[in-house]
């Protein structure tokens, strides 16, 4: 919540999908992301399609990681 505080009064979904991301990849990734910036606006769409691009490891698209994400948008995308 500390690098995006709008999460906070949203729903809990939001808050999960990002907390998953955080977990996986770091507070770092998170703080210095165009995702932040796309939470802290409120822009879900947008920041669904930024987490599309962190599917990559070694150069590659991973399946799981893919799999990941793709999860983490479908809790992104729930209506207030």
């Amino acid at each position: 919540m500390r690098y995006c505080p709008v999460l906070a009064t949203g729903p809990e979904e939001r808050l999960a999908a990002i907390v998953d991301f955080t977990l996986n990849l770091g507070p770092g990734r998170l703080q210095t992301s165009t995702l932040r910036r796309r939470v802290n606006q409120q822009d879900w769409t947008a920041a669904g399609q930024e987490l599309r691009r962190w599917v990559y490891g070694g150069g590659k698209v991973l399946p799981g990681l893919l799999a990941r994400r793709e999860a983490e948008i479908s809790l992104l995308d729930t209506k207030v």
